[in-house]
């Protein structure tokens, strides 16, 4: 029998196993539940990991009979498909997915084996009753105090199953597709805030405020964020390999003014990632760590506010997630000058997302410019008598920057720098009438003899009078004699 554990292939020869291993005072620890949440079917401990191996290894073949010993009889003794082998059978085909990430593969077994522990025994036959849809939204509800995992984490873990059962014919039709959630938040417009920023950053750990920083000025998701090495840092831009993407595509996030400035302020020592623990180490994926320093410093933030103001204040920072960083990122990319499009091709999001917190949370002062700017060209346009009182012009500090106006421009919401000149010609004027007066002129020149230096032999016969006693009756100009 081989001596490592992980060797032994105890994902197929028992299904939904829950295994927990941990080291704790020299020894090392490792446990088997039939499920999770299940009966124990192993206990075993050593001072090594290979010793521990070894008793694994022993207690194995017992394990695994206490482990049959727990699925109930009647499951064994039907004959009828069940959702337990059907989840089951999905599960060993996830294992072999490659196009699927480790960390989803993980989310989901545990999601299902809660799943196929609650409603393991509902046969597949059962599924097709016109009252299945009821009952599994019923089983849905009743997490409804946790709405997300409820929806996302369980139900919708459940309709994918289901979703592959159909097709491969094993089912006629998914009773859960497209349900209805209960879990209902927009978090696109989201971000932090100046004062939010200054706030959580007097209370966090020099690491956790790092952290914080470069996050509200390059947008990287958590785990792309802990994972950046100096290598990738570059003159210009930072060059990273997402993790979202399993290092398939590349970002490359320019080095504004704002990111210049934190990184300026990190220190390059032996780790080699920009981010670092108190200890000068790299952050452990998938970063509960910085988790936990973020929370710490929410915690004390709260605490100071409620000492000062009373048991009923509040810090200002309910609802605000580490990820909502990214929309603070995106508002610094458009204040630097970057286009619309830009920032919503560096972020990974959609145009309109990128739209909305523009104009929330940059274009207000511009917004404000542009409606000054149309009034003062209205009254530009109109021949009028002079106005008894100067237009005010802008003070010094409400010109808005360049980056504001142009992002102002890209929402429509102020005038573009030149108008065409259409705009301010009469309404009967018509092109065609410019282009024949254009050729008149032409056909007159031609007819004049001068460029060939010579001088027209009625040339000053007829110039206009300085006097108005030169003037004929029906006022025609006479030559003068």
């Amino acid at each position: 029998m081989p001596n490592s554990p992980a060797s032994l292939p105890i994902t197929r020869m028992l299904p939904g196993v829950h295994r927990i291993k941990r080291a704790k005072a020299n020894r090392v620890f490792e446990y088997w539940y039939a499920w999770r949440g299940g009966p124990q079917i192993l206990a075993a401990q050593a001072s090594s990991l290979r010793s521990l191996a070894r008793e694994v290894a022993r207690k194995a073949p017992a394990a695994m009979e206490a482990y049959r010993a727990q699925i109930k009889t009647e499951k064994s003794a039907t004959d009828e498909p069940t959702l337990y082998g059907l989840i089951t059978r999905y599960l060993d085909l996830m294992n072999q997915d490659k196009s699927l990430a480790l960390r989803t593969k993980t989310d989901r077994r545990k999601h299902l084996d809660l799943v196929r522990t609650e409603l393991g025994d509902l046969t597949l036959a059962a599924l097709t009753s016109p009252k299945a849809r009821s009952f599994l939204l019923t089983w849905r509800d009743k997490r409804a105090n946790t709405p997300k995992t409820a929806d996302d984490e369980l139900l919708g873990a459940l309709s994918l199953v289901l979703n592959w059962a159909v097709n491969r014919g094993e089912l006629a039709t998914n009773p859960v597709a497209n349900f209805p959630r209960i879990y209902k938040v927009n978090r696109a417009d989201i971000i932090w805030e100046p004062q939010h920023l200054e706030t959580i950053l007097a209370y966090a750990d020099p690491p956790i405020a790092a952290a914080i920083r470069l996050a509200a000025v390059t947008g990287l998701r958590k785990n792309d964020l802990i994972a950046l090495p100096w290598a990738a840092v570059k003159e210009n831009a930072i060059i990273w390999q997402t993790g979202k993407s399993r290092g398939r595509k590349s970002v490359v996030l320019p080095i504004t003014d704002a990111v210049r400035e934190v990184l300026g302020s990190l220190e390059r020592g032996s780790c080699p990632t920009v981010l670092s623990t108190s200890d000068g180490e790299p952050w452990t994926p998938p970063g509960r760590g910085l988790d936990s320093g973020v929370q710490r410093a929410r915690n004390d933030a709260e605490e100071a506010a409620q000492t000062r103001s009373g048991s009923e204040a509040t810090a200002g920072l309910d609802g605000l997630r580490f990820h909502d960083l990214r929309g603070t990122a995106a508002t610094n990319y458009i204040l630097a000058g970057l286009p619309l499009d830009d920032v919503a091709t560096i972020l990974g999001w959609e145009l309109q997302r990128v739209k909305e917190i523009a104009r929330r949370y940059v274009t207000g002062e511009a917004i404000g410019l542009g409606m000054i700017a149309r009034l003062q060209e209205g009254q530009n346009r109109r021949p009028t008598v002079k106005p008894s009182v100067k237009p005010t012009s802008l003070r010094r500090g409400q010109k808005g920057s360049n980056a504001v106006r142009a992002v102002a421009g890209e929402l429509g919401l102020e005038p573009r720098m030149t108008v065409p000149k259409t705009v301010v010609l009469p309404l009967h004027h018509s092109p065609a009438d410019r282009r024949i007066r254009r050729a008149v002129a032409r056909r007159r020149r031609s007819d004049t003899p001068s460029r060939f230096r010579m001088q027209h032999p009625l040339r000053g016969q007829f110039s206009r009078p300085r006097k108005m006693g030169e003037m004929g009756a029906c006022g025609l100009w006479r030559p003068s004699l």
